[in-house]
This record gives structure tokens, C-alpha cells and sequence, in this order.
């Protein structure tokens, strides 16, 4: 009995609003204009670095976040890296590091699957232990340069979780283990696997085209999973974007180079040590981790693997993503939000969002910024999309503290018999302005 989902309407739905041909005219364009720079750029003999400019040509196909792209632009997919880091990758490839740039065209122009799995085992292998974004658990950067190698054969569903997700969405038979199999297997076996899938249900287009029709709205909430959240009147979908961690290219580079930790991690660690000191455990974002911990180092016990809590999807992504909570047993006593970036929007909207979702939570909230952004933070908390949300005003429950004050309280004589109300005496509050 086939019980795949009944997606021909929905597949017919989405014929109607995406010209597949003109789409692949595109990107047959796109792809040519990669393979030109990957082979005249990258592989050539020519010893000089490769220019920015030409880099971000490039990336721009690679990734829908790339220098210069617009919402209309044609991009492979949202991949997550750092404009920086590709750039860097190009001339490591380029370079410092021939070989590797020679084992990843081998992955890129075989054809036979077996020897194509094999090859990026063997990627893996080399690059292992390297922080250069090429070789993530996720498959993101590899499946990326085979999408933008041969949109019409790979699919611009990069990420190994969205094609799992993918796969039970359409009740796939997976051949091989998930826990066990190589990251190779799973990246080509999974591409083939959702392809001959879909086309099955009748969908027989490319594979870009068969990717956009995953990424399709109506399609998308049923195998990705919108969470929804009651009103009074009414259930509505909400998304709690997933933060990647955002830092200048020269902070990046630098911090890459010296093997130091950038300033916000460390007052991240602080944080984290702070807490653990006074009695609390702690929670930190699962893309934090391994950076904060090479400025913290956690004891058994003290860093939490799953948060203990009773919410709702949506509240727990949403706090999940904060980047440094205090927990004592199943309660979380105090969130703390890290700004590094110019705007200092980031951790004010979800703070934001976790009040909205939870209008009467109560936890005590704190923007920690460098002090010449304190003024900024105050301001940014009194706008009026903080200030008229369900329960109480953004700025009536969350404090600014600087990361001097951070590393003042760090240093404090018995920290252990303190209160954590000492935070209190250190945060300034929007009406301090």
C-alpha cells in the first residue's frame, strides 16, 4: 500500500506560479558562470590572490545571503556562511591548500555515486579539524558547490536535516542508517532518494526545480513544520528564524588566524562562569557552544544538553536561541542577550519574541553590549514595538549591562554567597537614559 502523502494538487498548484523552463535557462547560466570561475580562478596555475570582487560574483550565486543579492536575486540557497569565509575558502583552494581544491573538483565533476560518497569521505578526511566552513555535519557547503556545479542533478536542499525532514515527509524508504552511515552516503544516496521521490508523485523537473517545489510556502509547512500559536480570536503560524551567529569578515579572519575568541564569546563565557559560581546551570545556544567553551570550560553538571521546560514549540526555539540563560533546577531565573552588532536588534527581538509568546513569563531580562552602545540599547528598548506588547513594555523588564560590568563582577570577592540580585545594581534601565 503506498502511503506517500497525496501531493499531485499541490505539485499542480505549483507548476502554475514557476515557469521551470525559464528557471533553468537561468540557472544553466548561473552554473556555467560558476564553472568558468571554478576552473579559470580556482584551478588555475596563476599564483595571485583572488580579488574580492570576484569572489562575491560568485557567492552570490552560492548563497541567497551573499554580498549584493536582492529578494528577486537567483541563489542556490541560504547557506550560512559567512561572506568571509567563502572568500577565504576560494583561495584556499586556490593557494595555501591545492590539494584540497583538487579533491573537491573530484567530488564536484564525478559521476558514479558510489565514487562521488567515497570522495567526500575522503574531503572529510582531509579537512578535518580545519575551520574553514567546508566540511559542517550538516553538508550545507559541500551540497552547496554541487547545486551550484549542476543545479539540474543536485539539489539546492542543502542541508542534511531539511532533506531528512524531506524524506519522512514523503515516507521514503532510507537505505542505509542515519546514525551509522558516512557523511558521503548520506549526501548522495539522500539527493538521488528525494529526486526519484518526487518525480514518482509526478513532478519530472529538474533538480533546482524540485527544490523550489520543497521551498514552495504551501509545501514547506507541511514537511518543515510551522508552529502555530493561539490568540483569542484565532490560531496563527509564527517562525522562529534559527540565529547564525554574525560577525564582521575581519573580526572572523582575525579570530580564525590568532585562535583567540572574539570579545562577545568570551563575555558569553564569563556569563556562563558568573551563573555557575552562584548556584545556577547554564544554558547555551548549541551554535555557541564550542566557541564559548574554549573561553569557558564547564564542569559535569553545569551546562545544560536539553532545556527542562514545559513550553510550547515556539516558546522553547525562541529560547533556545538566547544566548546565555541561569537555571535553577526546571526555572530559568535570568536570560541574557549578547550584542556584537552595530544594530543591537537581534537579541532585543527575541527578547521581544519571547514576550509575546509568553506575555506573562517571568524572567529577568539583560542586553549586554559594549558601553559606548549602551545609549542605543536603551533607545532601541523604547521603541514602540517593545513598548506595547501584550503583557508589560520591553523596557519595564529588561536591563541594559555593559561588558565591563560583566568582567567587574567576575572578579568579585565571594561571589559564591552572593545573590544573583547584584546584577540588579549593575543594569541600567531605559529610564536611566
Amino acid at each position: 500500500m503506498d502511503t506517500r502523502p497525496d501531493v499531485s494538487a499541490l505539485i499542480q498548484q505549483f507548476l502554475s506560479g514557476y515557469d521551470a523552463k525559464a528557471k533553468d535557462a537561468v540557472w544553466r547560466e548561473l552554473s556555467e558562470r560558476f564553472k568558468t570561475f571554478w576552473r579559470e580562478r580556482v584551478l588555475s596555475d596563476d599564483p595571485s590572490p583572488i580579488s574580492d570582487d570576484d569572489c562575491d560574483e560568485v557567492i552570490r550565486i552560492l548563497d541567497r545571503n551573499g554580498k549584493g543579492n536582492t529578494r528577486d536575486s537567483e541563489a542556490v540557497a541560504r547557506a550560512m556562511i559567512a561572506q568571509g569565509a567563502y572568500r577565504r575558502m576560494f583561495n584556499e583552494f586556490h593557494v595555501t591548500n591545492r590539494p584540497l581544491g583538487a579533491l573537491l573538483d573530484s567530488v564536484l565533476t564525478e559521476s558514479d555515486p558510489t565514487r562521488k560518497a567515497a570522495l567526500i569521505d575522503a574531503l572529510y578526511e582531509k579537512n578535518a579539524g580545519q575551520r574553514n566552513h567546508l566540511t559542517g555535519q550538516s553538508g550545507n557547503a559541500v551540497c552547496d558547490f554541487l547545486a551550484a556545479y549542476d543545479p539540474a542533478n543536485n539539489l539546492s536542499i542543502i542541508s542534511l536535516k531539511d532533506r531528512r525532514a524531506a524524506i519522512e515527509f514523503l515516507k521514503l524508504s532510507v537505505p542505509f542508517s542515519w546514525d551509522t552511515a558516512s557523511i558521503g552516503t548520506r549526501i548522495v544516496v539522500t539527493n538521488q532518494l528525494i529526486i526519484d521521490g518526487v518525480r514518482a508523485l509526478g513532478l519530472t523537473g529538474s533538480a533546482r526545480t524540485i527544490s523550489r517545489f520543497f521551498y514552495s510556502p504551501p509545501v514547506t509547512a507541511l514537511w518543515k513544520g510551522k508552529e502555530t500559536v493561539k490568540r483569542l480570536d484565532k490560531n496563527v503560524s509564527v517562525d522562529v528564524p534559527v540565529t547564525v551567529p554574525t560577525v564582521s569578515d575581519e573580526e572572523e579572519a582575525a579570530s580564525e588566524a590568532d585562535g583567540t575568541v572574539r570579545e562577545s564569546m568570551q563575555i558569553q563565557g564569563l556569563l556562563a562562569k558568573i551563573g555557575t559560581v552562584m548556584g545556577f546551570t547554564i544554558w547555551l545556544p548549541k551554535a555557541d557552544r564550542g566557541r564559548v567553551l574554549r573561553a569557558w570550560r564547564a564542569q559535569p553538571g553545569e551546562l545544560l544538553d536539553e532545556l527542562p521546560l514545559g513550553y510550547d514549540p515556539s516558546t522553547t526555539k525562541t529560547i533556545e536561541q538566547i544566548d546565555v540563560l541561569w537555571l535553577r533546577k526546571r526555572f530559568i531565573v535570568r536570560a541574557f542577550e549578547v550584542e556584537h552588532t552595530t544594530s543591537v536588534y537581534s537579541g532585543l527581538l527575541r527578547m521581544a519574541d519571547l514576550l509575546a509568546l509568553q506575555p506573562n513569563i517571568n524572567i529577568k531580562l539583560h542586553i549586554v553590549a559594549p558601553a559606548e552602545k549602551r545609549e542605543k540599547v536603551l533607545q532601541e528598548i523604547q521603541r514602540p514595538v517593545f513598548s506595547l506588547l501584550e503583557g508589560r513594555p520591553l523596557s519595564e523588564i529588561c536591563t541594559y549591562l555593559s561588558y565591563d560590568s560583566i568582567k567587574e563582577i567576575s572578579e568579585l570577592k565571594h561571589l559564591a554567597r552572593m545573590s544573583d540580585d547584584l546584577i540588579e545594581d549593575y543594569g541600567d534601565t531605559a529610564d536611566e537614559l
